[in-house]
């Protein structure tokens, strides 16, 4: 080298300024071989499906006893000690938003309502059972208010629709407002919720809250995967009442795909292949503001298209298995097998967020006016989230997230096999005739080629999981614009 050129690049050197760079969320996960883990995740599931084709018939309604003539229903709260406790608690928390820190990530209102109560308690409810049935806000005070007497009755033939509006408007609010967490915001809307429900509850009574509350609905559903049955006081197996239930209500299937599309497009909303398609540049992000409509229309997309999926997977399985005259039953029964994929994504969307806000949401207790207070005795509270700049810790938290997602879709493939044997073969009229033809069993309870129609109904919908293990896999491993 001349010495010249040595010169010039010490020149050039000695000159160089800061430069301007940008990495994305998720970066250390862009370092894992997350492929290698996507084909692990859903070879298992696919390993799961092989499972049941092997599973006698018997060993499933062992695991799944028949209910004959029951309706899964959504129960009803109990206006006890507990309920009036937690209305007290949200009036608190309401006073909080409107009386305490600007900042959402000091105030206890939002850290309460989106990090303790929606996501940590809706995942509790899904591991030890529905226990808000004893903590709703709203079953207490329309005892005390209306005794149980109401003006109009709710016509069953809407079933929980109301609440799957109610779910839909939330989530319209969650991803689509510019500032949901917004403190004040939140109080007012927060107080206006409950009120419209409060209202609503005493025009038609109590049930409105088993029909038309979106989050006693959510409860209830997450509630009935648990292994714990605690009015028998026993363990049984994941899921049992989904597929146990002689009966599904349409409205309550449209409620659990809703809730998983849903849940799915909070995810892919921030990826950069969403982006790409709204023209926005992932790498400069503008905003909430900027993408306000675009995420309320694909939201909206998001829910239909879906419901549309899943249900022509119903129909072809259906048709394959010569059982389209049950295929209303069928598709009710199969859209709530699927909502063990629903909370696994809820889980695993938001572990991350959880990890950080229940740091913000200890120092907020510990001062939850701001008024200098140390009700836990803390001098301050230090957040930390280094746990997301080290490999071992990233790749420690990745690994739960997809195991969640992963046992998820393993939980609704078995569901869904049991599904197939209570609706498409099981016996269903009062002669023990099978529905698509069969002689009667030879042994009760197991019709003959039960098996071989349940596997052929179940086809399309085990290979709609197999491809969404591999979707949400992708989505965990993708990197984010906010």
């Amino acid at each position: 080298m001349t010495r010249a050129a040595t010169f010039a690049l010490f020149l050039l050197a000695a000159t160089a300024g800061g430069a301007a760079a940008h990495v994305s969320e998720r970066a250390i996960v862009l370092l894992l071989p997350t492929g290698y883990y996507r084909a692990v995740g859903v070879a298992a599931v696919v390993a799961t499906l092989l499972l049941t084709v092997f599973l006698p018939p018997r060993a499933v309604r062992a695991l799944f006893p028949a209910a004959p003539g029951s309706t899964l229903d959504v129960g009803a709260p109990a206006a006890g000690p507990g309920s009036a406790l937690s209305f007290l608690i949200l009036a608190g928390l309401v006073a909080i938003g409107f009386l305490g820190p600007h900042d959402p990530l000091d105030n206890l209102l939002p850290l309460s309502l989106f990090t303790l109560w929606w996501i940590c308690m809706v995942a509790l409810a899904a591991a030890v059972g529905n226990f808000w049935h004893w903590f709703n806000p709203w079953a207490a005070p329309l005892r005390w208010a209306f005794g149980g007497r109401h003006r109009f009755a709710l016509p069953a033939r809407i079933g929980q629709a109301p609440a799957i509006l109610g779910y839909g408007l939330f989530a319209l609010y969650y991803l689509g407002d510019p500032a949901p967490a917004d403190p004040a915001r939140l109080a007012r809307v927060a107080a206006a919720y409950w009120g419209l429900t409060f209202a609503l509850g005493g025009l038609f009574g109590p049930g409105w809250l088993q029909r038309g509350e979106c989050f006693t609905v959510l409860f209830d559903l997450a509630g009935r995967l648990s292994p714990f049955d605690w009015r028998a006081r026993r363990v049984r197996f994941f899921g049992r009442d989904i597929v146990s239930a002689g009966q599904v209500p349409l409205s309550l299937g449209l409620f659990c795909v809703t809730l998983l599309a849903i849940g799915s497009f909070d995810g892919l909303n921030e990826t950069f292949w969403w982006m790409a398609k709204i023209g926005i540049n992932p790498l400069a992000f503008p905003g909430r503001s900027a993408v306000v409509w675009e995420n309320r229309i694909g939201m909206l997309a998001a829910i239909v298209l879906l419901n549309l999926v899943l249900a022509a997977c119903v129909w072809l399985g259906a048709a394959l298995a010569g059982a389209r005259a049950r295929f209303v039953a069928l598709w009710a029964a199969s859209a709530l097998a699927v909502l063990p994929i629903a909370l696994a994504y809820h889980v695993a969307h938001y572990l991350t967020s959880v990890l950080v806000s229940v740091q913000y949401w200890v120092g907020a207790l510990n001062d939850p006016l701001d008024s200098g207070a140390h009700l836990l005795g803390m001098d301050h509270t230090r957040i930390t989230t280094s746990f997301f700049n080290r490999y071992r810790t990233e790749r420690a938290i990745w690994l739960t997230q997809a195991g969640v997602i992963v046992a998820g879709h393993m939980l609704a493939v078995v569901l869904a096999h049991g599904v197939a044997l209570r609706h498409v073969c099981g016996p269903q009229t009062a002669g023990g005739q099978d529905p698509v033809g069969a002689q009667p069993p030879a042994q009760p309870g197991v019709q003959p080629g039960a098996h071989g129609r349940a596997l052929r109904s179940q086809l399309f919908v085990a290979a709609f999981m197999v491809a969404y293990t591999f979707f949400g896999l992708w989505l965990l491993a993708s990197p984010t614009a906010t």
